[in-house]
Parts: C-alpha cells; sequence; structure tokens
C-alpha cells in the first residue's frame, strides 16, 4: 500500500481525485485530505506519506512554495494543476510527476504506478532543475495585466500590479449537474469535462482572453473586450453541443475588477457570477452593460429576460439572453439562481396587515 496525502484547495477537485483514487489505484491510501498548503505540511509531518498529490496553484502558499520548505523532500510528488504551462518535461523525467485537470484516469494509474516502480523520492537537484524551468515561464499576472491593457483605460491613479484597477468583459462558464452527473456516471462525467476545457482553452485564446482560473466544470475568464468575449461565448456553445454534449451555461458582465494576493476581484466578477447562476444548459446571459457594447452588431440576437433581484447586490439588474440560432432562451418561470429569497405570502400578508394598521 502507498501512504499517501491530497493537498488542493479545491474541495471538488480533492473529491474528484478521491473517487478515482479509489476506483483505478486501490493500492493508494489516502491518510488525509488538505484544503490549504498549510494544512498540508502539518499532515506531512503527522503522516510522513509515501506520495503527496498537490495542486500548484493556491493561495496564500502555492505547491513549489510548500515544497521548498523541505531541504531535501522525503515523499514522492505528483502535482495537479489546471494550468498546462507548468508541464515541463523535466518533471517526466524525474520522481516528480504532473496530472492536468480535469484527471485523466490513464494518466493516474501512470502517475501511481511510476511511484511504486521508484520508490524514490526527488533528489535535491531534480528539484532544483523543476524550478529553475518554472521560473523561466512568464509571470501569469503579467500576462493578465498585459491583456487587460488591449484597448481598456486605466482606472483612478497608478498602483501596483495587484492593486490595478481595470474595466474588463468577464465571462463565467458553470456545467449544469455536474455533481450529480459524476455519480451516477463518473466516465461520462470525465469525459464532458475533457470536453468542456479543451474548447473553453482554445476558444478563449482565440479572441485574445485569459481563462483565470479553470476547474474543470466552471471556469473564470477576462476579455478586453466584450464583443469578443459574447462571441468568444457563442462559438463555445456550438462546439459545445457536438457529442459529448455538455450541458454549459454561461454568464457575462463588464465591471472593475482588481488583484489582490494574486486573486482577481471586484463587483463586476461577483454580478457576472450571479448572472451565470440563472443560466441553464446551452445559454449565455448577460448584463445591460454588455448589451450597450454590442447593440450595433447586427451578428448578435439578444432578448431581455426582465429584471432580477440578485443577492448582495442593491438595484434589480436586467438580464439579457443571446438568442442566435442554436442557443436555448431560458423562460422566466423556469430560471433560478443566487437571487434574493421571496417573502411568503403569508409574512407578505402579515406584513401588510401590520404596516395598514
Amino acid at each position: 500500500m502507498i501512504k499517501a496525502i491530497i493537498i488542493d484547495d479545491e474541495i471538488h477537485c480533492i473529491d474528484t481525485l478521491s473517487i478515482l483514487l479509489a476506483d483505478y489505484c486501490p493500492e493508494v491510501t489516502v491518510l488525509e485530505k488538505c484544503n490549504s498548503a498549510k494544512k498540508g505540511l502539518e499532515a506531512i509531518e503527522r503522516h510522513q506519506p509515501e506520495l503527496v498529490f498537490l495542486d500548484i496553484e493556491m493561495p496564500i502558499m502555492n505547491g513549489f512554495e510548500l515544497l521548498e520548505s523541505f531541504k531535501q523532500i522525503p515523499f514522492s510528488v505528483v502535482f495537479t494543476t489546471s494550468y498546462d504551462q507548468y508541464a515541463i518535461k523535466a518533471i517526466r523525467f524525474s520522481a516528480l510527476d504532473y496530472l492536468l485537470k480535469p484527471i485523466d484516469p490513464k494518466e493516474l494509474i501512470a502517475a501511481v504506478h511510476k511511484v511504486q516502480l521508484q520508490k524514490t523520492p526527488p533528489s535535491a537537484d531534480q528539484f532544483q532543475i523543476l524550478l529553475d524551468q518554472i521560473k523561466k515561464k512568464d509571470n501569469e499576472l503579467e500576462k493578465i495585466s498585459a491583456i487587460l491593457d488591449k484597448n481598456i483605460s486605466l482606472a483612478g491613479n497608478s498602483h501596483s500590479n495587484s492593486q490595478q484597477r481595470r474595466l474588463a468583459a468577464i465571462l463565467f462558464t458553470d456545467i449544469v449537474g455536474y455533481t450529480s452527473m459524476m455519480q451516477q456516471n463518473e466516465t461520462k462525467a470525465l469525459a464532458i469535462i475533457k470536453q468542456h476545457v479543451a474548447v473553453l482553452r482554445s476558444t478563449v485564446q482565440l479572441h485574445a482572453g485569459e481563462v483565470l482560473n479553470d476547474y474543470g466544470d466552471s471556469s473564470l475568464c477576462i476579455f478586453s473586450s466584450a464583443t469578443e468575449a459574447v462571441q468568444c461565448a457563442m462559438e463555445i456553445q456550438q462546439q459545445l453541443q457536438i457529442e459529448p454534449v455538455v450541458p454549459l451555461r454561461i454568464g457575462l458582465h463588464i465591471g472593475e475588477i482588481f488583484f489582490e494576493d494574486g486573486k482577481l476581484l471586484g463587483d463586476g466578477v461577483n454580478l457576472a457570477s450571479r448572472i451565470q447562476s440563472l443560466g441553464q444548459a446551452n445559454t449565455v446571459l448577460f448584463s445591460e452593460e454588455i448589451k450597450d457594447k454590442i447593440k450595433n452588431s447586427s451578428k448578435f440576437k439578444t432578448v431581455s429576460l426582465g429584471l432580477f433581484e440578485f443577492k448582495n447586490v442593491e438595484k434589480p439588474v436586467e438580464v439579457f439572453a443571446l438568442a442566435n440560432e442554436g442557443l436555448h432562451i431560458p423562460a422566466r418561470q423556469t430560471m433560478d439562481g443566487k437571487l434574493k429569497k421571496k417573502k411568503s405570502n403569508w409574512l407578505s400578508f402579515f406584513m401588510g396587515s401590520n404596516e395598514k394598521n
């Protein structure tokens, strides 16, 4: 048996990997699941594992920084990440290994088999080769800033990269019913996630956008152009109607964004997320701000779905749907999402009676 620990800040990624290990790698015993690098270090000290499945992108301390705290790594490492720029060939020729999310069961089996054969933790030289390769890569935040600088006006005074506030077209995607899909047919669910990730990355890049967060079943992307963002959303949905069909909903909004501690923040991000939550399979929904930017483009057909009162949003927001051929337009009465709760009839009646009295 191989004693292992999973370290990943995304709970659903931990759950997915745990299921895959149980089904395909019964020789691996997961001793603890940690949702932060700090908890991971504590678990490593407690359990002295032979193998650590380690996410790269985590807040406060990432996977590489965790490993740098060891003079000699006393366990084998399998990196798990959504960012393929970290897939460096040097990893494959050491005791370190790499799995791209969503994780392919065959790749997982191969990685575990490699650990069984080697039974040798990575040497200091091997790890240093990996770090040297990583440091040659462009800083991700700098790439994001470069994209946003195209045709975007800066808001306010000059700040550091992490504090610059800019306008951006924000695009959220989410696979409808992914959790139940995973429970009912894991193989189908993994195929759908792979399709989503492949189409998302290629199409966003084609329209000069950037995938900031990619969790397999959902993503957060930004664009310097609202027109490019909407065109990208439409093409993504069109491509995902080919087998295996991906039941995806997309939400868009234009808003001010800024980076803090490597995280994308801003009211615009929150509103885009809420608009996305109203969607159904094969829908593209967006705010009035997006509608205003594309209103003169004849290639986009739009329809208003009315005003919605979202949680933690002061004013009602008018939401529009892209109505081009092949896209689904949800009926108002069937839509549900991150909305304010309506008062029940009896409570409204009671409060109304009190107001009259």
